[in-house]
């Protein structure tokens, strides 16, 4: 049963990667069993810091550890470029650029959602609102390895 929940991950995470045409009314992404709403995207008046806020939901029995590899994840604008984030939170977990931490560690409980920003400034206005947001986070059933997955803002 687990093979099969880890094959349904990884086609769902190789279909988001590739489709960025996607529309807006698309359901939450799922994957390591781990769901991903999408609660806002906005720019700042200036329209130099973009702002991308997701709900992250465990449902996996009990708490687990959610390891974010904060520099390989970031912010997708309409051209497809990934911008790294300055600021990233994840409940009361904070990253800045300048810690230049690889990782964002959080311990995920079962059925409660925690609220993830990612914040990056430099944005230009030209480039519009963002479109994607990249996550990249520790398989929980593989050390060391790694998920890529796009979701479409």
């Amino acid at each position: 049963m687990r093979t099969i929940i880890i094959f349904i991950t990884f086609v769902l995470s190789t279909v988001t990667f590739y489709s960025f045409g996607q529309s807006v009314d698309e359901g939450p992404v799922l994957a390591d069993d781990i769901q991903i709403d999408v609660k806002g995207v906005s720019l700042s008046a200036k329209g130099d810091t973009a702002t991308v806020e997701l709900y992250l939901i465990s449902y996996e029995r009990g708490t687990r550890e959610f390891k974010l590899n904060s520099f390989a994840s970031g912010i997708v604008d309409s051209k497809g470029q990934v911008y790294l984030y300055d600021l990233m939170q994840m409940g009361k977990v904070r990253l800045q650029a300048k810690d230049r931490q690889n990782y964002l560690h959080y311990l995920l409980e079962e059925d409660s959602p925690v609220k993830l920003t990612i914040q990056s400034t430099g944005w230009k206005k030209q480039w519009g609102m963002p479109q994607q947001c990249k996550l990249v986070f520790e398989d929980s059933s593989e050390q060391g390895k790694f998920l890529e997955i796009i979701i479409d803002l």
